[in-house]
């Protein structure tokens, strides 16, 4: 079942190489609350099954041989281009804790 967004943003495809922004819902900074345009088409969005849809994204700057991915999905009751956080891959990966210190030391202390 479609909903009405759905219906809203494919009424009118008749071109299935027009763009159509994702939206990307929670996750790391780095993409939460990112509207992605011109990346998409309407048939690479629309015209794909369901399970096909989702993105896995690498932290901006991580340069490590394998990095983890933040993995971005659709929800069943949502718009099919609107894509949540589901965790990071591996889902062992926290990519945070080694971006920030987790104690001060002379060379990341704070000026006095």
């Amino acid at each position: 079942m479609e909903s009405t967004q759905d219906e809203v943003q494919g009424r009118g495809y008749e071109d299935g190489d027009d763009p159509i922004q994702v939206s990307l819902v929670g996750g790391p900074r780095a993409w939460s609350g990112l509207v992605m345009e011109d990346v998409f088409t309407r048939d690479e969005i629309l015209g794909v099954p369901w399970e096909d849809l989702g993105a896995d994204l690498v932290l901006p700057g991580d340069v490590r041989p394998d990095p983890p991915v933040a993995r971005y999905r659709p929800r069943a009751e949502a718009a099919r281009w609107v894509w949540h956080f589901t965790g990071w891959e591996p889902p062992e990966a926290d990519p945070t804790a080694e971006v920030q210190p987790t104690q001060r030391t002379r060379e990341n202390a704070l000026p006095q």
